[in-house]
């Protein structure tokens, strides 16, 4: 059986004007940010088959309008309560929405087999279903009331939120404390709001990153959170859409050190522990950062310039364990 990868969504990227050589492109004016959606939605109803899938008949007018739905390790969760929900329960005629991810693999066979990321079910009629998505953006809201500010977030489909502190926030499947301030580029949520984009209830799930590295609309790069890098600071070297940053001022920003020697050039180390090391106009990194058999690839070399080096945004935040939202 023939297996492709439908790739949802291509790396999170700013929309900035392009420019020639690494030593005078700046991106200055970098402002424009254009989200790409991390997940697609389907929907339907459903039917348990024999070999313990879930038969989805959607009604989206697409050429494909049934699914198999595979269930075993997926999320799957009550669209009201939040709560988790046994496959086996799943009734069936009932709808179910199904979240994609960039890297869901799907079957050429028709209907399509897929196991999604998560499930949505016992969806009451006419109820409007909470968004799950990946953060992009973040920034702190100060009101100006005591004890009442909150967090302005941005969703990788260009949705926008308002979640105050009174907002109910909890963890998914924990009982760690979480507030809106954990609410951090690449935190994926699970959002209930109403028609104004005031978020009433966030599901947070476990965050896979060490911090966050962002281009913010002012053109600057924020690093958890904080402006980090001037916009004359940044480069793209390329006529397209990749942003490189210099690697001492992020690294040191998330809590690296960072040291240079002509044999293995630059160094970013955790502590003792070398995260990785690169050469400039080399591709080749070595360090804990990519384990053999990763099947990493950096999307261009290490460059420098007036002894500052560089390396895409993307790859750095890959290596040093960070979510990059473009």
């Amino acid at each position: 059986m023939k297996f492709s990868v439908k790739l949802i969504a291509a790396a999170l990227c700013a929309a900035v004007l392009c420019v020639p050589a690494l030593a005078a492109g700046s991106a200055t004016g970098a402002g424009a940010y254009v989200p790409n959606p991390q997940y697609t939605v389907i929907s339907g109803t459903v039917a348990h088959q024999k070999d313990g899938g879930l038969l989805m008949s959607t009604s989206t007018g697409e050429p494909t309008e049934d699914y198999i739905l595979w269930t075993e390790g997926v999320m799957i969760l009550d669209a009201v309560s939040g709560e988790p929900v046994d496959a086996k329960s799943i009734k069936d005629g009932s709808t179910v929405y199904a979240w994609l991810g960039a890297q869901t693999a799907m079957t050429m066979s028709l209907p399509p087999q897929v196991t999604p990321e998560l499930l949505l079910v016992n969806v009451p009629a006419d109820y409007k279903v909470p968004q799950y998505d990946v953060i992009v953006r973040a920034t702190v809201i100060m009101a100006g009331i005591p004890h009442y500010s909150g967090m302005d977030i941005t969703l990788s489909d260009g949705t926008a939120y308002q979640v105050w502190e009174d907002a109910q926030i909890t963890p998914y499947l924990t009982r760690n404390r979480v507030t809106y301030q954990d609410l951090l580029p690449g935190t994926r949520v699970l959002m209930w709001a109403d028609d104004s984009g005031k978020g009433s209830r966030v599901l947070v799930f476990p965050y896979a990153y060490k911090g966050g590295i962002s281009l913010y609309n002012d053109g600057y790069l924020c690093v958890n959170g904080r402006p980090t890098v001037l916009p004359s600071a940044l480069r793209r070297p390329y006529k397209d859409e990749r942003l490189y940053v210099p690697i001492r001022a992020v690294a040191e920003a998330a809590g690296y050190s960072v040291s240079w020697d002509k044999a293995h050039g630059v160094t970013v180390k955790d502590g003792t522990e070398t995260v990785f090391t690169i050469l400039p106009d080399s591709k080749a990194v070595k360090g804990t950062a990519v384990p053999e058999g990763d099947g990493f690839h950096l999307s261009g070399p290490c460059l420098i310039a007036n002894g500052v080096t560089y390396l895409e945004a993307g790859d750095l935040a890959h290596l040093l364990g960070m979510f990059y939202g473009g």
